[in-house]
């Protein structure tokens, strides 16, 4: 996958330019005496100034002309998102699987895409960019085109970001410590929520939404741009029969801290940062299998015409392997 890697100190840069990443110095890493507080409650002095900056990066290469897909560092892509991304020819709708809502010339309107911290890619795929509309847009996954609006709003996001205008738009409570707030509460007509409709006389399951200002905003398919829930717990890419294209690690428990993040990827085999283990060393076998009890309440709701991913289903299966732990201990 081709990618650029903004380094936010010189640690960082050296270590990733020495396994030979495509690296840069940001300019906060040209200030020694910055420090990076990543807390998850976002409201540092360090964080609004990191916001400034990656937002100020994206805005800076995509006024040079290029198609910016900005991601977190707590993202794992586990293929090329390019022919997708640039959609430059009727071969590359293939490249999102075949599916109806996950054609990419279903986005090649938009100026602006963005992920969804929604929870069902299944519905995501059916009812397309309003499902995402009444959800939390989250810009871990943005991509960014270089048309005259998508270049306009990068710009007047780092502005926005960088020094908010009066009024209560973006005011407290809810906004505006991080980017990701300010980016929705610029998209969403009047600020208000939800905001965001599709086109007049777009299709069900269309990726286009009318976004506030002159901007065409699209909503990236869940099923290919997954968050945590999506790719760890439901493992819907696998219902779905879909490769996704990237797995970006919320809806981690722990306050979202690095080390949970990186657990996370680690038992869905796409951690690969840790040394070889000792020779020798010995492992806790995991039984994947289903118990029977929660198999019999999956097929329940299943006869009920119900979907069996909600609460009572993984309340029972807890109980079961608690009681099947217990057992054996």
């Amino acid at each position: 996958v081709p990618y650029l890697v903004g380094a936010v100190d010189a640690d960082a840069f050296r270590e990733l330019t020495l396994h030979g990443a495509t690296a840069y110095l940001t300019p906060l890493a040209r200030d020694a005496a910055y420090a990076f507080n990543p807390s998850n409650s976002h409201d540092s002095n360090s964080w609004v100034r990191f916001a400034r900056m990656r937002t100020g990066e994206v805005a800076r290469i995509v006024r040079l002309g290029y198609a910016v897909m900005h991601s977190d560092t707590d993202v794992a892509w586990l293929r090329d998102p390019s022919p997708f991304l640039l959609c430059r020819d009727a071969a590359s709708d293939a490249a999102g699987g075949g599916a109806a809502g996950a054609r990419c010339s279903a986005l090649r309107e938009a100026d602006v895409a963005v992920s969804s911290d929604n929870m069902s890619p299944g519905e995501d795929l059916r009812i397309g960019a309003a499902y995402a509309a009444g959800g939390t847009l989250n810009t871990g996954l943005l991509f960014v085109r270089p048309t005259a609006a998508g270049t306009a709003f990068a710009t007047r996001w780092h502005e926005t970001v960088s020094s908010p205008p009066p009024g209560k738009r973006f005011a407290p409570p809810g906004c505006c410590t991080s980017d990701q707030q300010v980016f929705g509460r610029m998209v969403r007509v009047g600020g208000g929520y939800p905001g965001l409709a599709p086109p007049a006389g777009a299709p069900t399951g269309g990726r286009l939404l009318r976004a506030d200002g002159n901007l065409t905003l699209g909503s990236l398919p869940l099923a290919l741009f997954m968050n945590g829930h999506s790719y760890f717990v439901q493992r819907a890419h696998e219902r779905l029969g879909v490769a996704p294209f990237a797995v970006h690690a919320t809806y981690t428990l722990d306050t979202h801290e690095g080390g949970a993040k990186a657990q996370r990827f680690r038992e869905a085999g796409l951690w690969r940062a840790d040394p070889p283990p000792p020779q020798g060393e010995r492992f806790l076998a995991y039984n994947f299998s289903e118990p029977p009890e929660v198999a019999a309440r999956r097929a329940e709701y299943a006869r009920r015409g119900l979907s069996a991913a909600n609460v009572d289903v993984h309340l029972s299966a807890l109980e079961a392997y608690v009681a099947a732990a217990c057992g054996r201990a």
